[in-house]
């Protein structure tokens, strides 16, 4: 018996359920057609700029320029945050409402880290969300990089899904 269908049997995923396989360091993505989208997620460190994560004009500026930089179209926001406390806490975040999903930032200027999540229906150029990164605050190292594809085996067929849905659970 293999992970998945062990996950399967102890009711910790649905029977025939597939985890979406992981893509790491890999650019310019295309989601595939039986994805619903592509989802990136950074944890970036060693911030040279650590002054421009810690405002909200800033955040609000960095993501109005990163989604609009790779092709999105916001829908509401940014929202933005900001938590006070002891330096390793204290942060600014953000997000951004998309047409095709959303973008969010939390960031960490005391301890030089940020988390960047981008999730879209629409396909995307990573090497774009890096470059407008660098343009905001500088050199940085990315510690943590994930692309993945959402929705796996979604159809482009809402009837199709509907139906799929209904006979899954009845």
């Amino acid at each position: 018996m293999n992970e998945l269908s062990e996950r399967a049997e102890l009711g910790l995923e649905p029977p025939g359920f597939a985890v979406p396989k992981i893509r790491l360091e890999h650019s310019g993505f295309e989601a595939p057609s039986t994805t619903y989208g592509q989802h990136l997620t950074l944890r970036i460190s060693n911030i040279e700029r650590r002054s421009a994560l810690d405002g909200a004009d800033s955040v609000r500026e960095l993501l109005t320029t990163l989604v609009r930089r790779i092709g999105m179209r916001i829908l509401a926001g940014p929202l933005i945050g900001i938590e006070d406390g002891p330096p390793e806490r204290r942060g600014v975040s953000g997000v951004v409402i998309l047409f095709e999903s959303h973008a969010a930032i939390h960031t960490y200027p005391e301890v030089g880290q940020a988390f960047l999540d981008v999730f879209s229906c629409k396909s995307y150029d990573t090497e774009t969300v890096a470059a407008v990164l660098r343009e905001f605050i500088g050199s940085f190292e990315i510690v943590e990089k994930t692309e993945f594809d959402r929705g796996v085996h979604w159809s482009t067929s809402v009837e199709r899904e509907l139906t799929h849905w209904h006979v899954q659970r009845n």
